[in-house]
């Protein structure tokens, strides 16, 4: 057999069991192997084992957890016999992984360019000159901006797409063997998604690597594997799910009333970002420049936008969580951009976001039942016995079990905990609410059912959502208006059909065209 054709790794009759009670088993007896130069794509729903496969692979599973068949990587021990020390030289030279949620998977208090150069050195014989050189050169082949610059920042001064190239290139640095990636482009968008795939191919091409590419896109996987698995409750199974998304929303063309529910006049958000010597500002970062913008009580007003462009600083400035620094922004007719903390207090109950980031939103102390049951005790909404029961009908709204609720946030999959963060979102019954990237996270399959829900409680309730995504397939789906943000500002908006099947800009001409399958 050539060397080229060689399995880098076999996976044999795998099953995953965590202790109990009761005993879960996870993985039922799964087995694959991937040739050098090869990828797998690993497919399935939120839940469904793909994740913690991949975790078994790197060792990284807890103590109470049984593995039962054979994990084999060229060249090492099999490797679900092996301690935890033993896997130090294994992963991040062996075998590299780009998390789901890299939020969590960098450290907050250390740099990222000083994070990539750790990487670098606990693997390669470099000196630190020649290995910040190198982590350079990894910023800028996974397309980051402004390189030296991103290089001093921290976590948090990144947007999430950014975050992610970073993780992607702490996995990719040392050339492993394997390569796993784990819902890698999920927080990415479509422009950079489509880089970032085309990136690791190429560099698959030239190191001979073998990749798992875990996700639950099937039009991404199609484009990029040369193999499929696809899991069900932890079995492979032979027939596809239904990955269709809800057909597209008919809007009526919005004219501004009277008074729209939310109103953005010329908010603009402007950050320092270089002093003179007596330390006043002569530069600024314009995240967000004279942005203007109405919702109409009732409708969903989608916004897209590559990653950094400002969504997300925006929807925070809507929320009080940003200062604004000119500008005004009126809910149901007030000014709430001058509003104070007493003032939020009270506004909280009628604006909610759900963020993209799950993991981050949710305490790790408290279980999944008191955290959606938080706010409803925090504002009085119901006690006892009838705020449990709320939360009960809350968890069921978004397909959790009842068994749910006396869980931790981390015995939950991605998808999972971002429905979690879905029902707390609506426990206080908000007049808006802010969807950031709140379907990122979840496979098509719960993509529709969440999005389903969203709709039909819309319906119901008479919601307003604003609606931020790199999803152009998701937005098409749920929204009424589209407004395509670039660089801070509004290039382009207009009715959703309208601007899918006609768009003027060139710039949402790229965006469309970066779409799979559009």
């Amino acid at each position: 057999m050539p060397a080229a054709m060689e399995n880098i790794i076999d996976v044999e009759k795998l099953k995953i069991t965590f202790a109990g009670p009761p005993a879960f088993e996870a993985v039922k007896g799964i087995s694959f192997s991937i040739a050098a130069g090869k990828t797998l794509a690993l497919v399935g729903q939120s839940g469904s084992g793909k994740s913690v496969t991949s975790l078994a692979l790197m060792g990284l599973l807890p103590g109470n957890t049984r593995i039962e068949g054979s994990i084999r990587l060229k060249g090492y021990p099999q490797l679900n016999t092996l301690s935890g020390k033993s896997f130090a030289n294994i992963r991040g030279k062996a075998i590299g992984m780009v998390f789901q949620e890299p939020m969590s998977a960098l450290n907050p208090v250390i740099t990222c360019g000083k994070q990539l150069v750790e990487s670098i050195l606990a693997h390669q014989d470099l000196s630190g000159k020649a290995a910040e050189k190198l982590a350079l050169e990894w910023f800028e082949k996974v397309k980051l901006p402004h390189p030296e610059a991103l290089f001093r920042r921290y976590p948090h001064q990144l947007s999430g797409g950014q975050k992610q190239r970073v993780m992607i290139a702490m996995a990719m640095c040392n050339h492993p063997q394997l390569l796993i990636a784990d819902e890698p482009t999920t927080a990415l968008d479509v422009t950079v998604q489509l880089e970032v795939v085309l990136l690791m191919k190429s560099l698959q091409a030239e190191f001979n690597t073998a990749l798992l590419f875990i996700t639950h896109d099937l039009t991404l996987a199609r484009m990029l594997a040369d193999d499929f698995l696809i899991l069900e409750d932890g079995k492979v199974i032979t027939t596809p799910l239904n990955f269709l998304l809800p057909e597209p929303k008919r809007g009526i063309e919005a004219t501004t009333p009277e008074e729209p529910l939310l109103k953005v006049e010329n908010i603009k958000i402007y950050y320092p970002e270089k002093h003179n010597f007596l330390g006043k500002t002569t530069r600024y970062f314009k995240a967000v420049d004279n942005v203007s913008f109405f919702i109409n009580k009732g409708e969903t007003l989608g916004l897209v936008g590559e990653s950094g462009c400002g969504k997300s600083t925006l929807s925070k400035s809507i929320l009080g969580l940003q200062p604004v620094t000119s500008g005004s922004i009126y809910f149901e007719g007030r000014d709430i951009s001058a509003y104070k903390t007493a003032g939020w207090r009270r506004l909280r109950r009628e604006i909610q976001i759900i963020f993209q980031d799950p993991y981050a939103s949710l305490n790790p102390r408290i279980t999944i039942g008191d955290a959606v049951k938080e706010p409803v005790l925090a504002h009085h909404l119901a006690k006892g016995k009838a705020a449990e029961e709320i939360m009960e009908s809350l968890l069921d709204l978004v397909q959790l079990p009842k068994s749910a609720k006396g869980k931790y946030p981390h015995e939950f999959s991605g998808g999972q905990r971002q429905r979690a963060c879905i029902a707390r979102a609506l426990a206080v019954d908000p007049k808006l609410v802010i969807c950031d990237e709140s379907v990122s996270a979840l496979d098509v399959k719960i993509q529709r059912q969440i999005l389903d829900l969203l709709i039909g409680l819309q319906k119901e309730k008479d919601l307003t959502y604003l609606f931020i995504t790199h999803d152009l397939n998701v937005v098409r789906s749920i929204s009424d208006r589209i407004l395509v943000m670039a660089k801070g500002h509004i290039v382009e908006q207009g009715f959703t059909e309208k601007i899918m099947n006609f768009p003027r800009e060139e710039y949402t001409k790229r965006l469309l065209a970066a779409v799979p399958g559009m």
